[in-house]
Order: C-alpha cells, then sequence, then structure tokens
C-alpha cells in the first residue's frame, strides 16, 4: 500500500490556504492552482474526477478547462515533491481514473484534525463531562487562524467555506453550552453577547445569552434580548420565536401564555382557488428536470419557501414541463393553487397590480378590501397565505420587478417561475435552463405525435426531420402535427424541404404558431445594440463566440458588448454554455441569418468578417511567436503592426486552439473568394499551431478553396502562401505526389514577389516532398532553405531546415561529420530560441543521429529528454516518434522490456495523432522487439502491416528497411 502523503508537509485550510515543509511555507501557486489543491484536499483521499474539479474551480470554466487542470497539478506535484525524477511514481498527487487524489495523512490537515476534536469534544459533552468538552473545544477553535480557503476561488471553495463556518459557529455555541453547564455565567454571557450581535437570527444563540443574563441575575437585560429577537425574527422572516425562546421568556416573567388555540387562522370565505391548467397529454422526456422539481416542491423544510425558475429560450417547453410536473404534487397544496401568465415574451408583460388583484379576489378578499398601493397588496397577499399551503405558478415572467411582488413570505407556500429571462438575482431552491431535447427523446416526442408506424417505416428520415428541428420540442410539435394531419405526406419530401436552410423556417409554421415568431418576440424586445448584435454575430461560420470576438466584430468596446450578449442570453435568443462563451441554437441562428440578410447592408456584413479574420489573424501570430520564437513570418506576413491577444506560455495557445481552430477553418472557408488576401496570411499564420495540434486533413479542403479563389483573382502573393500551406498539408498526410506540384508554384511565386520567408519555407518542405525519391535534391533545398532563413535573421527556419536536412541523411544511412555538425547547430538554436517545442524536436532528431553513431545510451538520454520536455497532449506525433526511436535504442542495449512497452506507447499516439508513417514505424519497432524475443511469427505480422502501410504511402526507403527485415526474417526460419 503507497505511503499516504510525505512525511513532513501539512496543510492549512482554516485561513489561507497554506502549504508547510517542516517550518518552510510552499507557495502552493496562483489562486485557481490553489483551488485545485483544496478541492482535492477536501475529498479526504477520494479521487476527484476532472469535470469535479472544473465545477470545483470555475462557474463558467475557461476554453479547455481539463488542459489547465492538467497544467496546475502538473506544476503542484513538482512544489510538493521538487526531487521526483520523472522514472519515479508521484506519492502525493497521483493520478487516478478519469481525475486525481492527493494523499494526506489526516493529522497533516488542520481542517480534519478540527472535525475529529470537535467530534471528541461533542462524546464528552453527550456524557456529561462539560469541562472536558470544553477543553477540546478550545484546541479545535484555536486551529482557526481567519475565514476558511481565504483567497481561494471557485464555487467549492465558496459552498465548503460556507459548511466550515458553521461548523465552527456550531463549535463555539456548544462552547457556550459547556459554559452555562459549569456555571461559569459572565463569561458566557460576554462571549454570548457577541456572537449573538453578529448571528441574531440563530435562536440557540440567542437563547443562551438569555439564559447567561437570567441565572446572573440579569432578568431585565434577558428580557430585553427576546424582543428584540421576537423583532427581528418577525420582520425579517415573519415568523415568531421558537417554543425553546418562547418558554425561556415564560419562565423569566413567571408566567405562562395559555395555547392560542385556533386563533389566527385565515377563514376562508370563498371556494379554494385551483388555477393551475391542465398538462398536454403527449408530454414526453424531461425526465430528470421533472423528478427534480417534484423533489423540491414535495421535499422542502419548513425554514424556507421553495422557488423552482425554469428558464429556457421560446419553444423549448418551458411551460409545459412546469405543468406535467405540478399535477402529482398539488395535493401536498391544498389551500390554492394560483396561476397568472404574466406575458413576458409578447412584449406587453403584466402588471404585478392586475396580477395581485387577481389573486387576492380568487382568496377570498372583496374588490372594496383591496389596496390601491403596489407594495400593500402584495403584504396583503403575504397575510393572507401566512398559514396557507398554497402553490403559484408564474408563467412567461419578464423580470425581477415583475416577479418579486408576487411572491408569499410563508415556508408553507411554494412558487414556480417560468422565464426567457434567467432572473439571475432571484433566491431559488431550484434554477432549471432547459434547451433542445436529446436526440432520443425527441425521436420519442415526434413518434407519439405521427405515430409509431410511420417512424418505423421511414426511420432514417425520421432522425433527418428532427435534426432539422435541432431539438427544439416547439418545432418538433409544428412538424408532427402537420404530419400527423397529412397521413399522405411523404416525410422524405419534408425532410428534403427542412434541409434547405433558406425554407427551413417557413416550414416550420402550422396555423397561427411559427418557431420564427417565438424568436420575434424576444428580438422585437431589444436595444439597437442587442439587435445589430443579434444579427451580425450570425454572419460568421462558427460553433460560438466570446465577448472579444463580438467586440471585434461589431466594433464596440468589449465593456459594452458583454452586457449586450447577457441580455441576449437571458431574452433566449443566445445560450452560453461555459463563463465568456456563447452560441446560437440552429433554428436561432437561421432566424438571425435571415434577418441580417434582410436588414444589414453587403457592406456591413463584408465588413463584419473582415474583422473577426483581423482578431483571429493577429491572434494566430501570438501563437506563432509562441511556437516558433525566432520566425520572421509574423513581422513579414502581417498588414500592420497591431497586435492582438498575447499568450503567457504554450497552455494558453493550446487553450485558444482548441476551442477557437474549427470555427477559424470554417471561417476561411466561408470568406476564401471574399477576403482572399487576409484568409491566405491568415492560413499562413495558423501553421506553427497546425504543426502542434496536427489537423492537417481538415485544412486540406480550407487550404484548397483560399489557393483557387486567389489563383481565380490573380493574388500572388495571397495564392503563393495559400499553396505553400496545402502543399505542407497534403505532405503531412501522406500525400506526397499531389503537393508536388503545389509547392513547386508556391516556390516560383515567392521569388516572383520578393517573398523571402515563403521562399525559405517552400524550398524546406519541397525538399521533404521530394526526399524519398531525390535525397540529394532534398538535401540541397533544405541547405538553401537554412541559407535564406540565416540571412535573413530567421532563425527558427535555419534549425527547422537543418533538422530535416539531418532526417533525409538518415533515410541515406549517412551519418558524416556534416549530419553531425547541422543536428548539433539545429538543437543549439532552438535552445537560443528558447523555442521549447522546437528543442523537443530538435532533440528527437539528434538522439537519431546519435543512435546511428552508435552511441544508443545517449540517445536515450536524448529521446528520454524530448518527452521530460513535452506535457500529456502537447505535440503528440514528436512524442510518438520519440517512443519509436527509445524502443529501437533500448533494443540496441538488450532492454527488450522497455523496448516493447515505448514501441507500444509510440503506436498509440501516432494513431492518435493520425500519423500513419509513424505508426507504420511504430509496427515495425514492434516486429523488431518481437524477433528479438523469438516470436518470429508475430513480428512477420507486424513487419508485414508496417511494410504494406508504408509502400502505400509512398515511402520507398523505410519500406526497403521493413522489407529487408522480412527477408531476413524468412531466411532465419
Amino acid at each position: 500500500m503507497a505511503e499516504a502523503g510525505i512525511p513532513g508537509i501539512r496543510f492549512s485550510l482554516l485561513g489561507r490556504l497554506r502549504a508547510y515543509r517542516g517550518t518552510e511555507q510552499i507557495d502552493l501557486g496562483a489562486p485557481q492552482q490553489q483551488a485545485v489543491a483544496a478541492a482535492l484536499l477536501l475529498a479526504h483521499g477520494r479521487s476527484v474526477s476532472m469535470s469535479d474539479l472544473v465545477d470545483a474551480i470555475w462557474e463558467r470554466p475557461p476554453r479547455s478547462p481539463a488542459s489547465v487542470i492538467r497544467t496546475y497539478v502538473w506544476r503542484l506535484r513538482h512544489t510538493l515533491e521538487p526531487d521526483q525524477t520523472r522514472s519515479q511514481p508521484w506519492q502525493m498527487l497521483q493520478s487516478a481514473t478519469g481525475g486525481y487524489l492527493l494523499h494526506v495523512d489526516d493529522d497533516r490537515v488542520d481542517w480534519r484534525i478540527f472535525q475529529q476534536r470537535l467530534g471528541q469534544a461533542r462524546a464528552a459533552h453527550a456524557g456529561g463531562d462539560p469541562a472536558a468538552a470544553r477543553r477540546l473545544y478550545d484546541e479545535c477553535l484555536g486551529l482557526w487562524h481567519e475565514d476558511p480557503l481565504t483567497g481561494v476561488p471557485g464555487p467549492l471553495a465558496a459552498s465548503e467555506r460556507s459548511v466550515m463556518q458553521r461548523q465552527r459557529l456550531d463549535a463555539l455555541e456548544a462552547r457556550l453550552e459547556t459554559l452555562v453547564a459549569e456555571g461559569h455565567f459572565a463569561e458566557a454571557a460576554t462571549d454570548a453577547a457577541a456572537l449573538a450581535e453578529q448571528h441574531p437570527l440563530r435562536e440557540g444563540l440567542v437563547q443562551l445569552l438569555m439564559q447567561a443574563l437570567y441565572r446572573s441575575g440579569r432578568q431585565a437585560e434577558a428580557l430585553a434580548v427576546y424582543r428584540k429577537a421576537h423583532r427581528l425574527l418577525d420582520e425579517e422572516l415573519g415568523v415568531r420565536p421558537g417554543p425553546g425562546l418562547q418558554a425561556l421568556q415564560a419562565e423569566i416573567l413567571q408566567a405562562r401564555r395559555p395555547a392560542s388555540g385556533d386563533a389566527g387562522i385565515v377563514q376562508r370565505r370563498t371556494p379554494v382557488p385551483r388555477q393551475i391548467p391542465h398538462a398536454i397529454a403527449d408530454f414526453t422526456g424531461r425526465v430528470q428536470e421533472i423528478e427534480r422539481i417534484r423533489d423540491t416542491l414535495t421535499g422542502h423544510t419548513a425554514e424556507a419557501m421553495p422557488i423552482v425558475l425554469v428558464s429556457g429560450m421560446g419553444g423549448a417547453g418551458k411551460t409545459s414541463l412546469v405543468m406535467h410536473s405540478v399535477q402529482p404534487v398539488l395535493p401536498s397544496y391544498p389551500d390554492g393553487q394560483l396561476y397568472a401568465d404574466l406575458r413576458g415574451a409578447d412584449g406587453t408583460p403584466a402588471d404585478p397590480g392586475t396580477v395581485l388583484s387577481s389573486f387576492l379576489r380568487a382568496l377570498g378578499e372583496a374588490d372594496a378590501f383591496i389596496p390601491q398601493d403596489l407594495n400593500e397588496r402584495s403584504a396583503l397577499l403575504r397575510t393572507l397565505l401566512a398559514q396557507r399551503r398554497a402553490l403559484i405558478i408564474l408563467d412567461n415572467a419578464a423580470d425581477m420587478n415583475q416577479v418579486l411582488p408576487l411572491l408569499p413570505g410563508s415556508p408553507s407556500c411554494a412558487v414556480v417561475i417560468t422565464s426567457r429571462n434567467t432572473l439571475a438575482t432571484l433566491p431559488v431552491s431550484l434554477r432549471l435552463s432547459i434547451g433542445a431535447l436529446p436526440t432520443e427523446e425527441a425521436l420519442r416526442l415526434f413518434t407519439r405525435l405521427v405515430g409509431g408506424g410511420r417512424v418505423a417505416a421511414e426511420p432514417h428520415t425520421a432522425r433527418q426531420v428532427l435534426a432539422a428541428c435541432g431539438g427544439l420540442p416547439l418545432a418538433i410539435r409544428i412538424i408532427g402535427s402537420r404530419l400527423a394531419a397529412r397521413p399522405d405526406w411523404s416525410m422524405e419530401q419534408l425532410a428534403e424541404r427542412l434541409s434547405d436552410e433558406r425554407h427551413r423556417l417557413s416550414e416550420l409554421s402550422v396555423d397561427a404558431v411559427a418557431v420564427a415568431s417565438s424568436f420575434a418576440l424576444g428580438y422585437a424586445q431589444l436595444d439597437d445594440l442587442g439587435r445589430r448584435a443579434f444579427r451580425l454575430l450570425a454572419v460568421p461560420a462558427q460553433s460560438g463566440f466570446d465577448a472579444s470576438t463580438a467586440a471585434a466584430v461589431l466594433t464596440e468596446p468589449e465593456e459594452a458588448v458583454r452586457p449586450t450578449l447577457e441580455r441576449l442570453v437571458n431574452a433566449g435568443l443566445l445560450e452560453s454554455p461555459a463563463w465568456d462563451r456563447y452560441r446560437y441554437h440552429d433554428l436561432v441562428l437561421l432566424f438571425a441569418q435571415r434577418l441580417a440578410a434582410d436588414i444589414d447592408a453587403p457592406a456591413d456584413r463584408h465588413a463584419a468578417l473582415g474583422r473577426l479574420l483581423d482578431l483571429h489573424l493577429f491572434t494566430a501570430s501570438g501563437s506563432y511567436h509562441i511556437f516558433r520564437p525566432g520566425h520572421t513570418v509574423p513581422r513579414t506576413a502581417l498588414p500592420s503592426p497591431r497586435s492582438g491577444p498575447r499568450f503567457k506560455n504554450e497552455q494558453a495557445v493550446l487553450a485558444w486552439a482548441s476551442s477557437t481552430l474549427s470555427d477559424i477553418l470554417r471561417l476561411l472557408q466561408q470568406t476564401a473568394r471574399t477576403h482572399t488576401d487576409r484568409a491566405a496570411t491568415l492560413l499562413l499564420m495558423l501553421d506553427a499551431v497546425l504543426m502542434n495540434a496536427h489537423r492537417w486533413h481538415e485544412v486540406v479542403p480550407v487550404a484548397t478553396a483560399v489557393t483557387e479563389a486567389a489563383a481565380t483573382k490573380g493574388d500572388v502573393r495571397a495564392e503563393g502562401r495559400a499553396r505553400y500551406m496545402l502543399a505542407g498539408a497534403l505532405t503531412q498526410v501522406g500525400r506526397m505526389d499531389d503537393a508536388r506540384g503545389h509547392i513547386q508554384r508556391a516556390l516560383d511565386l515567392a521569388e516572383l514577389v520578393g517573398d523571402a520567408d515563403i521562399h525559405g519555407m517552400a524550398l524546406n518542405v519541397h525538399g521533404i516532398i521530394i526526399g524519398l525519391a531525390d535525397p540529394a535534391g532534398a538535401i540541397s533545398h533544405h541547405l538553401q532553405a537554412a541559407a535564406i532563413a540565416s540571412r535573413h535573421g530567421n532563425t527558427s527556419l535555419e534549425a527547422l531546415a537543418l533538422s530535416n536536412m539531418v532526417q533525409t541523411k538518415l533515410r541515406m544511412g549517412v551519418v558524416d561529420d556534416e549530419t553531425a555538425t547541422a543536428s548539433q547547430r539545429q538543437l543549439q538554436l532552438h535552445h537560443e530560441n528558447g523555442d521549447r517545442y522546437g528543442e523537443a524536436f530538435g532533440l528527437y532528431r539528434h538522439g537519431q543521429v546519435l543512435l546511428a553513431q552508435g552511441k544508443p545510451h545517449e540517445a536515450i538520454d536524448a529521446h528520454l529528454r524530448t518527452l521530460a520536455l513535452l506535457d500529456e497532449d502537447e505535440q503528440e506525433f514528436v512524442q510518438a516518434g520519440a517512443h519509436i526511436r527509445l524502443s529501437e535504442a533500448y533494443l540496441h542495449v538488450g532492454r527488450t522490456d522497455l523496448a516493447s512497452k515505448h514501441a507500444e506507447q509510440g503506436l498509440a499516439l501516432s494513431r492518435k495523432a493520425r500519423h500513419d508513417q509513424l505508426a507504420s514505424l511504430a509496427l515495425s519497432a514492434l516486429g523488431d522487439v518481437l524477433a528479438a524475443t523469438n516470436r518470429k511469427e508475430q513480428a512477420r505480422l507486424h513487419w508485414q502491416r508496417a511494410l504494406d502501410d508504408l509502400r502505400r504511402l509512398g515511402y520507398a526507403a523505410d519500406a526497403a528497411r521493413v522489407a529487408a527485415r522480412l527477408a531476413d526474417g524468412a531466411a532465419s526460419t
């Protein structure tokens, strides 16, 4: 069993989060990194999943939160165990299935010590030993320094901070009880007075203060405390003091009050209102939401009134969900069931005073006794419902001002609200935000509407229809009712109509009900900026966006755009799946695009796309600087010196790329013909990040579109850049023959316009392309590229070209002085540039040279250093190559166990990165290991698969080496 933690390290949570090694304090890093440490410590040695860590740290996570958390974990590991080597397992912060766990003994965490001492104190107290209990209470309370987890951000820290503070308050109150029990009334009165002043609604503290004062002979002060508590409870909560306080007051007064009997019960003067509308018969899905609503309405305590808020876009089925959910719980509210449609979505919201009048009349008030003042009406509603169990449903609420006067005050009542608005400041017991139905629930609803036989006859077409509806219940009901009323209609023809985005919204209409009309109600309530934002942000082809993107498209300050986006979310016209991330529902997007085409001039839409391209262009240039320091292309290719967001490190670039790259590629496809020059430059500026992400299969069609557009326009510079990227993408996916013509054309165009960067870069890629067929020519191209790069100060390109020259010589089996010198030079250049990724790749290449020189141990060291430079999920194809070369080197020194392990890792990473050549080399390496361990037949199978793939990909030299292994294996059998 692993040792729980490392001796000498202890943690403090009862104050600022701190860690100590002996007497030395350990820096746990930035606040969010501390939040990770706190979440793991609070788990008490249990594993915490990645999703739970994300929820613990952020209310609205950043892009790629898992990548950020892995970075924090990596830093924490090195902080807690700085002497740990790569080959040793981590003792404290360990990986677990889907997450992490932190091994720390209980006596090393002050919060756990507090809980242990508190349990011991309570046991002594219950056992009749108040003196021992008080000593233990003093010990556990002495561990506190300030508010727990001070400065630690995130939802988990906030909720746990509240739990911790409550437990501390419980301990303080219990300590006061021991003081009173031991007769230390004066001390108890002093301490209780200070606590009761901070927590005036905590009746247990008030009662202890009254007891201490009373037993000290200060009866008048004790009664004054009671009167103050009575007033506060009535004003704040609308309730009387509890039985304990009342009994103590009676004891002090030496008089007992008779029971109040039935006094104060409101007499009903009219039949009990039953206003809740019926539920629709064919309601389908939302099982978890229904269960949560019902549990909230039936499982609440007498301390607070349950309020349920169901929000979501128009057509999501909020009202249907609520009506279906409340039907079984209506018997729990026998004293009244009130309903009002507040018309918050149609631009004519109901007046809360008018709604209050209708509620009061339903509860038996005569018109003559209904006050004119809104606040007085609201107070009367609370009075009438104070001792009733009543349910109020407020449907289609507009905002807080409309809702607040309509809320009762009694915990015996309950309120359910539906709204397109999130009513963010409303204190609720349950907040549900509903959107599209999951696919299977949508299918069940559709089947109930049109009939199982019809769906079973055309299951694929039915799913196409549902996909066009975007899972929106209103859209499904419209289409389903149209089909149900027309049994002779062809579902296939309807699916075809819906697949055409120009007609889809028109098809989603029946009688007076239309999906577009539902969206139009929300749009009509927006201000001018909100309407413009709603339209123009739908113009770019993107799956989502953030506030800075929206600000660029709209040419508005971000501080003005962010509240506008939130208003669009509140209106149900945008979704916000994460912090600072926004997106349209598919059908809302079509509605917004139609509005933009009708209202915004073509020039305005064109300019909006250009501004977004510029934002991505300057942001991508920042990523280029991070991934390829020393490269001159960002300086020479950008149209102006303006800069985009600054990235702190590679992880920030990877997070940006993970969330944005797909959208950028879609935008490039969309703007290839309209903004060709900027599209070509942005495509070029993505080169570095694409090399890391290895998403070249997605780049090929995009680069083809930009290349063709530039050629059609005669834009020579743009065509050269686009063809260079197209050739590089084709090379990366193994289509060497297709790449050859494009790279030659890129070379010609670069020379024509004097573009030195593209000239050198194209020569380098040309060398890669011809390397298999003409290695001598490839070496010449790489050396020319390195010379051009050196003349223009492009040290990044120089290092890359030299590395590729070394690779070509390795393929030829030539490891001469020129090879060794070039290998050392490229490694030195990457190191001097501070290029971590480049240095990792340079070490990988240098390790190959060392192995070819007969230095396997030095090669092993180089490849291990490559892996040490890269974190998980970084440069997966480089890591794959390093594992494959480690397998080869370990096999040279007879470590077949390690050779097998690294070959397997190399194969897995190659396939993950979709790098077919490396996957083939990994198979070959596995064959070598199998042969070395006398598993000849298995070895032959691996070699044959590798040979077939390499021949298919066109890697003749690699294929020849594998063929030779096969021949040698056959000869030896």
